[in-house]
């Protein structure tokens, strides 16, 4: 049976070799080989790797009777370690920087007066740029400070300044001049107010 495995590439080999020529394998291609050529050297190729392989079984590499080196869970240390006092030190996020997200409220203060300056001009687009643009992060920095006061008045003061750049916008979107500059005065006022609660 094993002669016989090791035997049966080449017997294919052979099989392969002895096939007469028909008129379906003399067509030529187009580098100047036929399909018999062809067929040859696939049936060559291919027997040769399994010869290859059906000569050479598996080895395998592990010692007999080792164990694996693999360390199971174990849930004692688990609830050990869940458990376990965390230093603050050691902690790679520390909460948010106030003081730079004070500075950018106070960039952002400081572009609320040019919402005014340019719907007196009746330039829209410009006003939504400064919405989206420089006071775009201003509603996530204002939530951050405000959970990290955790007053409920920050809170409010917070959506009182959301409401005011929503009204800006919707004036913008209006083209309404005075609506946008009333919105924009309220935004400014509410956004002390925020600053002063913290």
């Amino acid at each position: 049976m094993n002669l016989y495995r090791k035997m049966q590439p080449l017997l294919l080999l052979a099989f392969i070799t002895s096939i007469p020529t028909a008129s379906s394998f003399a067509v030529r291609t187009t580098d100047g080989t036929s399909r018999r050529d062809f067929l040859q050297n696939v049936a060559i190729t291919s027997s040769a790797a399994v010869y290859i392989v059906a000569s050479n079984p598996g080895i395998g590499n592990a010692a007999y009777g080792d164990s694996s080196n693999i360390v199971m869970p174990n849930y004692i240390e688990y609830l050990i370690e869940k458990n376990k006092q965390v230093d603050p030190n050691d902690l790679l996020y520390k909460g948010p920087d106030l003081e730079l997200q004070l500075r950018r409220i106070g960039e952002a203060a400081n572009r609320l007066p040019e919402i005014a300056s340019l719907c007196e001009e009746k330039k829209w687009s410009q006003v939504q740029g400064i919405i989206t643009g420089p006071l775009g992060t201003l509603l996530q920095t204002m939530n951050s400070l405000a959970s990290a006061v955790g007053t409920k008045e920050a809170k409010d003061a917070a959506k009182l300044v959301k409401n005011d750049l929503i009204e800006i916008s919707a004036a913008a979107g209006k083209k309404d001049s005075s609506g946008c500059i009333k919105a924009s005065d309220k935004a400014s006022k509410d956004l002390e107010k925020f600053v002063t609660l913290l």
